[in-house]
């Protein structure tokens, strides 16, 4: 059974905000799954797009009219689940994960690319 991720971000601001969740769904983990899209939506003039590539890397990609920003974190060394945090603002939006039993999460800052 699959959750629907994309509700997280309806009624958000694109210009700040923050969602909080764990994927349990199995297919992030599955090597046989090349790409595993957790969320695509557009918010106000924004669109978000969180996804596991090939290389087991949780990519956060956030695009506005002017710029890109892009987040990544490996995940290979998880299994079964991962808590993940987003936030953004104007300024910066970071990407965090955690796996069960760890307490503090790995934390990452997207790297702007003007448009």
């Amino acid at each position: 059974m699959s959750t629907d991720y994309s509700q997280l971000l309806v009624g958000k601001s694109d210009k700040k905000g923050e969602v909080e969740f764990t994927i349990a769904d199995a297919d992030l983990f599955n090597k046989d799954v090349k790409e595993f899209t957790v969320f695509y939506n557009i918010v106000e003039e924004s669109r978000f797009k969180l996804f596991r590539n090939n290389k087991f890397e949780l990519i956060l990609v956030h695009v506005t009219e002017d710029w890109m920003r892009q987040a990544k974190i490996d995940i290979s060394k998880y299994s079964g689940q991962l808590a993940v945090k987003i936030t953004w603002n104007v300024q910066c939006d970071t990407l965090s994960v955690k796996g069960s039993g760890e307490e503090q999460y790995t934390t990452v800052k997207a790297v702007q690319i003007d448009n």
